[in-house]
């Protein structure tokens, strides 16, 4: 039944069952991003559906690409597992992982095996699996080298023991997560009478993550991309439109492509949105800007349609845009157009509204509110680039001198 659909269809449909097998946003975008120059091949040719001679033809233009140096081993290969995996969905309907036991090289004895199994099958995403394994192996190949042959004997000597030989042998991150899943598993024993203690004084010590901060697009950038933005066509009107909603309201580009008309409240002045990544209603105020913003693109320039969805394709039948991935490529246009680094994603858009917000002195509390954060966390980051404020925190070294005098 895949074939007969539209590539449109087929986007919405790879994306939804990518959600089905539990990736999350960031994965389901990064494998449609992948997939998008076969489909934007196939646009270029005014293909509607699948075409096996587009097909072939965009393996040789990667192929091609790949040899004469102008993508790297990795992107190469990045490229066609998730062409392959995509078209592989399109025949059978299936999405097809890696392995699950990928990066598990660690050879246990049947009775560890089992254990780690049963364990790992209370761990709900599939991701998190993946690292719940990883763990949980490593813990008993080490118990198995140190001539355990199940947990008999095992206790609070041999978590710290195995505690300090990872700490000299895995990264921070890394150590994050034997902690984390060290403290589930023995949890879990304790729960099952596999364990006389679930050790959580000994495994609740906090272990910092290491996480990086990105950059976010300068006001100045985001001006001239505006400016840039042609908004006598259609496309110009929808663009700026999108533009806008990321820009001063910090909508994901998921709750842009997502936005139906009937969640833009005109008489209140108000967007209510269901957030595709927390599952929760956020509430933003309809600001003149972005409002003149929407009413000229839905008044000048939104075609005909039967759909709710606010922004349509731009050729017929005029359908909702399938995916995030559409935003992602309007935003990348934009960038190109203005002489922006294409590289930025429009997340971007999203880290700028909150540091300008956390720079104007908001607590970032309100900031994950208006966000519609489920955790706190992931708004804290924005602290660390409000770079005006830290250097407020900076203490002077006036009257701080070397010892030895002044030769030092």
């Amino acid at each position: 039944m895949y074939k007969d659909k539209s590539i449109g269809e087929l986007m919405q449909d790879y994306e939804k069952a990518l959600g089905d097998f539990g990736l999350g946003y960031s994965s389901r975008l990064r494998h449609l991003q992948r997939v998008a120059g076969l489909i934007n091949l196939h646009e270029q040719r005014g293909f509607r559906y699948l075409d096996n001679e587009i097909i072939a033809e965009y393996s040789r233009d990667i192929d091609e690409r790949f040899y004469s140096g102008t993508v790297n081993k990795n992107n190469y290969q990045s490229l066609r597992r998730m062409a392959d995996r995509f078209l592989r969905f399109v025949d059978t309907g299936e999405v097809k992982m890696p392995n699950l036991l990928a990066g598990c090289r660690q050879e246990i004895n049947a009775e560890f095996g089992a254990i780690a199994e049963q364990f790992i099958a209370t761990v709900p995403h599939p991701n998190t699996r993946n690292d719940a394994r990883w763990v949980v192996h490593k813990y008993f190949a080490w118990l198995e080298e140190q001539g355990y042959g199940d947990l008999c004997g095992t206790g609070a000597n041999q978590i710290r023991q195995y505690l300090l030989f990872a700490s000299k042998k895995y990264s921070q991150n890394s150590m994050r997560n034997v902690k984390l899943y060290l403290l589930k598993l023995y949890a879990w024993l304790y729960e099952k009478g596999l364990s006389e203690s679930a050790y959580r004084e000994l495994l609740s010590y906090p272990v910092n993550y290491s996480v990086k901060v990105q950059p976010v697009l300068p006001k100045s950038d985001i001006a001239k991309m505006l400016d840039t933005i042609d908004r006598k066509t259609t496309a110009g009107k929808r663009a700026y439109a999108i533009m806008m909603l990321g820009t001063v309201l910090g909508l994901r580009a998921c709750d842009v492509a997502n936005l139906r008309l009937s969640d833009i409240d005109w008489i209140n002045g108000e967007i209510k949105i269901l957030q595709s990544k927390t599952a929760k209603t956020v509430v933003l105020p309809l600001t003149e800007d972005v409002g003149e913003a929407l009413r000229d693109y839905i008044l000048n320039g939104r075609p005909q349609s039967k759909s709710k969805q606010v922004f349509l394709c731009l050729r017929r039948p005029y359908a909702g845009m399938q995916s995030s991935v559409t935003i992602g490529e309007i935003f990348r246009d934009c960038c190109k157009a203005a002489g922006l680094p294409v590289s930025k994603r429009f997340h971007s858009l999203r880290r700028s509204f909150a540091t300008s917000m956390v720079n104007a002195g908001v607590s970032v509390y309100d900031v994950a509110q208006v966000l519609g954060d489920g955790n706190i966390d992931s708004t804290k980051q924005y602290i660390a680039v409000d770079t005006e404020h830290l250097k407020m925190c900076a203490l002077p070294f006036d009257g701080i001198a070397p010892e030895g005098g002044d030769d030092q």
